[in-house]
């Protein structure tokens, strides 16, 4: 029997939206400065919604996963790279939407890798479980969450590019939040887990889940910290800026 926890699974949307929030910001900041002045903010916006957004809502979410009497562990090694691929895709989608004019054409094809990316980072993620059971993948499903990734990827770019007032991006990151969580919720369902009395025995982890997340949430936290102190920097130059004229 499997479950999830509700305290967990909420925690990971408040993430998804945050990380989508802070990113929103670090696109607008950067599209009000010159091409060559904007690759620093464009990487913070990456690290923001490929890395607090996406990976961080991802774990946290596989914290949140309960199999009743079966342990889990994880490859770290798989994790971390799971997260390079998701911070990754997602600066290069930003790259290449937030340089020269916006398209059409642009768009689809930065959606298509950034969601790639995070299909690629979700799956290699769940690669990276350790549990003593054989997995079943349903297709239909899989490809469902491909799908879902790739609309949301997109969309998130397209509001990354458009959206300006600060309740636009409000908004924008709630629902960018719902995609993000319904991207991996809808990956998680695509995967059965089928106890295997057979497989090598896999210890838990030392921490808990809940000790794991609070760990996740300390360090979204200090890079909430860190991406308002650059906001507030930008500012504070254009205020400089503005009086100079």
């Amino acid at each position: 029997m499997e479950s999830y926890s509700f305290t967990l699974v909420t925690m990971s949307f408040v993430v998804a939206v945050i990380g989508s929030l802070l990113a929103l910001i670090a696109v607008r900041n950067a599209l009000e400065k010159p091409t060559e002045e904007r690759n620093g903010l464009v990487l913070l916006a990456a690290i923001c919604l490929g890395g607090m957004g996406i990976w961080s809502m991802h774990f946290i979410g596989m914290l949140a996963f309960d199999m009743h009497g079966m342990a889990m562990n994880f490859n770290w090694w798989l994790t971390v790279l799971s997260l390079l691929v998701g911070v990754g895709m997602v600066y290069i989608g930003l790259r290449i939407m937030s340089a020269g004019a916006f398209s059409i054409g642009k768009l689809i094809m930065s959606g298509f890798l950034v969601g790639s990316g995070v299909v690629a980072m979700h799956y290699t993620g769940m690669l990276a479980m350790n549990v003593q059971a054989d997995i079943l993948w349903d297709k239909a499903i899989i490809a469902a969450s491909v799908g879902i990734a790739v609309v949301a990827s997109i969309v998130a770019l397209w509001l990354a590019v458009h959206v300006k007032h600060m309740w636009q991006m409000v908004v924008s990151a709630l629902v960018m939040g719902v995609a993000v969580c319904g991207m991996h919720y809808t990956g998680m369902v695509a995967a059965d887990f089928v106890h295997n009395e057979a497989l090598p025995y896999i210890s838990p982890v030392t921490a808990t889940s809940s000790a794991l997340a609070l760990v996740i949430a300390v360090i979204d936290a200090i890079l909430v910290v860190i991406a308002t102190m650059v906001f507030m920097g930008n500012a504070d130059k254009r205020k400089a800026e503005t009086y100079k004229l």
